[in-house]
């Protein structure tokens, strides 16, 4: 299986032994409330399921269902089962609160046709957070996005804000400016029925410091957080994207044969979808190009913290190591890159598997793997693209070619483990960027059928690589 290794300088310091505790066990239960902001939703209790209603619809053939609430928490022994039309195309909740959601129990999307299934999306908006705690399952006819965005652009055009306003927005400058426009008194001004399509772009505004959430399922993390500590499965095919300004994997994420995204980015940006090939892929716009920009709501901060302090018992600010003492204790010390829950990183130390055990529809992609962040740190993390008729593929840290959005460190520790094979037929790719560093120190194969059917491995970074042998399994 073909190694290549670019533009690098390696070096000979001793074995990085990285260790870092688990994420923190709930400390009580979490209550239900799920509080519409508006009386264009409504929740109905039946035993232990929460069926919502309503909401605002786009209108079209396929149109979009906006949900507003105040609140949106789940408890593990409850469901919430958004009750739609079959023809609905994408659920899209927006939660504008002070908290993070925290979702411990069953996601559910139904049709209120009993004839007639729903493909419809489900998008979860929270500027402020979302974790999803160690008992949360989906049962879902479609994808999954969470999101910590302060709005959702559509069509080039309209943005939705969290707060359920919509704004005109003017991309003619293509693409190096986006302003919010002042509406014309001649021109209607935009509404939710002018929000057709899929959202296209998501526009991120970090709050001023970063916050606690003061949620029983989640440790200390930045404002704009998202947090796995369970099982998502879509079905087979299907999506699980999360983009917020810091994404952290404990649990198990499985799309099988489909597509997993992890997207954390810092300061105030619009990351507008470019028309994909095989791997997701932004323009990304500084928030200073946007006019008009304070008019878009975000919640209010809350306290501050010291962040590398809450996630490991240490008080080193800009600490990267995680040394483990004698007495269990755990210090950092500080060898860049930085392990501590800062905005733009993305940390993994679960399962995020899009195998494929079935033989492929014709036509058909395989499963495919995207991590893009300004950090992206690999702790005991598995990272599987399995595939009987064709292996898939496997992106950490992006492309030079992506616009700039590419991470500048990486890191895969020696626990690691990272999979693109195929028993029967084409082993597939795995690529993995910096612009600064990189520092593997894990398991990577793309193994084929056969020798002349393997994939590739492709490790690069722009200043520093660094490849030492995994640990013994």
């Amino acid at each position: 299986m073909p190694l290549w290794l670019l533009n690098f300088h390696t070096t000979a310091s001793a074995q990085l032994t990285i260790e870092v505790a688990p994420a923190i066990t709930p400390a009580a239960a979490t209550p239900t409330i799920i509080q519409p902001a508006t009386s264009d939703t409504s929740v109905v209790r039946e035993s232990n399921q929460f069926n919502i209603l309503g909401g605002q619809s786009s209108g079209g053939t396929a149109p979009n269902l906006i949900h507003q609430f105040q609140q949106f928490d789940l408890g593990s022994a409850d469901a919430a089962n958004f009750v739609v039309d079959p023809n609905v195309a994408n659920v899209i909740s927006l939660i504008n609160a002070l908290q993070p959601s925290s979702i411990d129990g069953l996601l559910k999307v139904t049709s209120n046709d009993l004839s007639q299934a729903t493909s419809a999306n489900l998008f979860l908006v929270n500027p402020a957070g979302i974790v999803f705690g160690e008992n949360v399952s989906l049962s879902l006819p479609a994808n999954l996005t969470a999101t910590t965005a302060s709005g959702l652009l559509f069509d080039e055009t309209y943005l939705l804000s969290i707060d359920g306003s919509v704004s005109d927005l003017d991309s003619s400058a293509g693409g190096s400016v986006i302003s919010i426009n002042a509406i014309a008194p001649t021109l209607s001004t935009p509404t939710i029925n002018n929000l057709t399509g899929n959202p296209i772009g998501y526009l991120m505004l970090s709050a001023p410091a970063s916050s606690v959430a003061l949620d029983p399922l989640s440790p200390e993390l930045p404002t704009g957080s998202i947090e796995n500590q369970g099982s998502l499965e879509v079905t087979p095919q299907a999506t699980i994207t999360f983009i917020g300004h810091y994404i952290q994997n404990d649990g198990k994420l499985v799309a099988p044969g489909g597509t997993i995204n992890l997207v954390a980015t810092a300061g105030d940006t619009l990351l507008r979808l470019n028309q994909p090939g095989s791997l997701l892929s932004f323009d990304v716009v500084p928030a200073d190009t946007l006019a008009a920009i304070a008019t878009t709501a975000v919640p209010d901060t809350l306290a501050t913290t010291e962040l590398a302090q809450l996630l490991t018992g240490g008080n080193e600010q800009s600490a990267t190591e995680i040394v483990v003492n004698s007495d269990g204790s755990q210090t950092l010390t500080n060898s860049p890159p930085s392990l501590a829950p800062t905005p733009g990183t993305v940390l993994v130390r679960g399962v995020v598997d899009v195998s494929d055990d079935h033989l492929a529809a014709p036509n058909s992609s395989p499963g495919q793997v995207t991590m893009l962040g300004n950090q992206i740190n690999l702790v005991g993390g598995d990272i599987f693209a399995n595939g009987v008729s064709q292996a898939g593929t496997l992106s950490i840290g992006g492309m030079p070619v992506e616009d700039g959005f590419s991470a500048a460190y990486v890191l895969v520790d020696r626990n690691s483990t990272l999979q693109a094979n195929s028993e029967t037929s084409q082993g597939g790719s795995i690529d993995i960027w910096a612009n600064h560093t990189v520092r593997f120190y894990g398991t990577a194969t793309a193994t084929g059928a056969r020798p002349q059917l393997d994939g590739t491995v492709t490790i690069e970074a722009g200043k520093v690589l660094d490849i030492r042998p995994p640990a013994a399994r």
